[in-house]
């Protein structure tokens, strides 16, 4: 899965939010929400394009072929044929939804260990998605909690190519599709009127479709106006899929780098 490690465009992740009921400023917790919408009277839209540069570690086995992949964020540099990324998300009062959309097409080689394989060839394409609701469950002055709910998508097509020693190759293709529920969390920490500490985490698979996905970021903000943040962090991605002789068992992270507008 070189899938999400090679991750390069603009905006947060999956890690902004919505609004609760009650007494909250409303710049201490979002750029653009007014008291009004905090109580439900009118709704906001976000959009979050984003990038992400990422080393992966993990194994790919795909039939007879089988190989751990070790790839750093300079490899992913290098590697990273296309990448779009971007987050869209609507809300009002207590609730919002939206969609944190991937896309990647990589391609890499691998050391094979020079016994059986000089190398490998992995070529991969990669849409994740993940349609989320969020509630907000706590809102102060200074920081707010949302719980969240949803699905994480997997559309893939993998490749990998093992050149033997002796000469020759040997190749697999695997074409797969599945879904996994998640739960998870999101929040905000106002630490002055323009810096803020952001934070989310979701966890899933469960063994409805892999045994284990989860993911993590955490980063710091700065309001530019009543309408735009930025913001940098730190992202973790982990997949644990297994199914018939295709495994995709990998960890992605690295730094995120992303911009945000409201409206």
């Amino acid at each position: 899965m070189k899938l999400i490690p090679l991750l390069l465009t603009l905006g947060f992740t999956s890690t902004t939010y919505t609004v609760l009921g009650g007494t909250v400023d409303a710049k201490a917790v979002t750029p653009l929400q007014t008291q009004d919408a905090v109580e439900g009277d009118e709704w906001w839209f976000r959009i979050a394009p984003y990038s992400w540069l990422a080393a992966m570690e993990g194994d790919v086995s795909i039939g007879r072929l089988s190989t751990p992949v070790d790839i750093s964020m300079g490899d992913t540099l290098d590697s990273l044929d296309m990448a779009y990324m971007g987050v869209v998300e609507a809300g009002v009062g207590r609730w919002s939804a939206g969609l944190d959309v991937v896309y990647a097409k990589t391609s890499q080689d691998f050391a094979g260990g020079g016994f059986l394989f000089n190398s490998f060839r992995f070529e991969q394409k990669q849409w994740l998605l993940t349609p989320f609701i969020a509630f907000r469950a706590i809102a102060t002055d200074r920081c707010y909690l949302d719980l969240l709910a949803g699905a994480r998508v997997t559309l893939l097509e993998s490749g990998l190519t093992g050149r033997l020693v002796g000469g020759g190759e040997v190749s697999a293709e695997q074409e797969v599709d599945f879904a996994d529920p998640i739960i998870g969390l999101r929040g905000q920490v106002s630490l002055t009127d323009k810096l803020f500490i952001r934070y989310s985490g979701d966890i899933g698979g469960f063994g409805a479709s892999s045994r284990l996905v989860w993911q993590g970021f955490c980063g710091l903000g700065v309001r530019v106006s009543e309408n735009v943040s930025v913001a940098a962090g730190y992202r973790g991605l982990g997949m644990d899929y297994r199914k018939g002789g295709f495994t995709l068992d990998t960890v992605s992270h690295g730094p995120v780098l992303g911009l945000e507008a409201r409206f």
